[in-house]
């Protein structure tokens, strides 16, 4: 049985701190604290694994503090190979206001990554393909990794006849493009920094979404959070729109959709059933508080609620 691969090359611990009131250059309290394994490869993982996939994490990890993500990943059933690098696996912080539910985020750098490492780790992925279904590439990189890493591995990919999804900002997802990574997700505000203007509202998306599509992938979702998500293909279009619910944090969301594409494109379903698994997915995730991922029973109590319509091909509204 062929499985998802998802790589992590920057993996993190995040820590949650939930503080009432939180004033910048204040003493605060914390009420609560929870810790995570991060980092967007691994929230693909932990999330495609609670959907039911068979799913493997390849990737980097500090030499100092990588235990938690082992043991993590392992109590969750993934399948993981990291590769040990000097130095500390980057610890995040997240900072959750109750009530009003505004985060601030204080993320670290993290390790360095030595040459001969990720020639290392391509070698490792080019050895899975063959047992691989979908290959997963996302997140930030680490120092060291040069921007070109994602654009190599689906190269490779692609010459292994293995489907990829990319989630990835600014240049590594820009450099990988015209390599023809199949599905591509990038939120809103990512598309806009790489289209270089402001998209605003569904038609926009929508439109941009196209222009993305023109430089490469052969499928391209864009999300904006609870206002939905386009989903466009040479010749049609997608909109999801999400049910409404009380957000926790967003934390993560993103990440949880993209694992809903993997596990769909992993079970060969159409692409507007992808679409609505990934948004019940996000939605799921985004209901639920710091840094924690949904579950298959939340996941299929959103389906039924999430609503995809076919847009015109020009991406300007909904066809009759």
């Amino acid at each position: 049985m062929k499985i998802i691969t998802a790589v992590a090359l920057n993996p993190a611990i995040d820590r949650t701190l939930v503080v009432p009131g939180f004033t910048a250059g204040a003493t605060n309290r914390v009420a609560a604290a929870r810790v995570d394994p991060g980092g967007k490869g691994i929230n693909v993982a932990r999330v495609a694994t609670a959907l039911g996939a068979h799913v493997q994490v390849l990737g980097f990890l500090g030499e100092e503090n990588g235990e938690l993500i082992l043991k993590s990943l392992t109590q969750a059933g993934v399948d993981h190979r990291f590769l040990m690098v000097p130095g500390e696996t980057r610890v995040n912080f997240k900072i959750v206001e109750p009530g009003s539910g505004r985060l601030t985020e204080l993320n670290e750098s993290g390790f360095t990554v030595a040459e001969r490492q990720v020639r290392e780790l391509i070698d490792l992925v080019a050895q899975r393909l063959p047992e691989t279904a979908v290959l997963v590439l996302a997140g930030s990189l680490p120092a060291g990794v040069p921007v070109t890493v994602y654009r190599d591995l689906v190269a490779l990919a692609r010459k292994a006849g293995v489907p990829t999804i990319l989630d990835a900002d600014g240049e590594p997802m820009r450099a990988a493009l015209a390599a023809r990574p199949t599905l591509i997700k990038p939120n809103l505000a990512e598309t806009e920094r790489l289209l270089g203007r402001r998209l605003e509202g569904p038609g926009a998306v929508l439109r941009g979404a196209r222009e993305l599509l023109a430089q490469g992938p052969e499928v391209v979702v864009v999300s904006s959070g609870a206002d939905g998500a386009a989903l466009v293909t040479a010749g049609r279009s997608w909109w999801a729109t999400p049910p409404d619910i009380q957000t926790g944090s967003t934390v993560g969301a993103g990440d949880s959709m993209v694992a809903g594409f993997a596990v769909a494109l992993s079970r060969g379903l159409p692409l507007p059933d992808a679409l609505r698994l990934a948004t019940a997915a996000g939605t799921a995730t985004a209901g639920l508080d710091g840094t924690q991922v949904c579950n298959a029973a939340a996941v299929e109590a959103l389906l039924p609620r999430v609503r995809v319509t076919e847009s015109s091909a020009e991406g300007g509204g909904e066809a009759n």
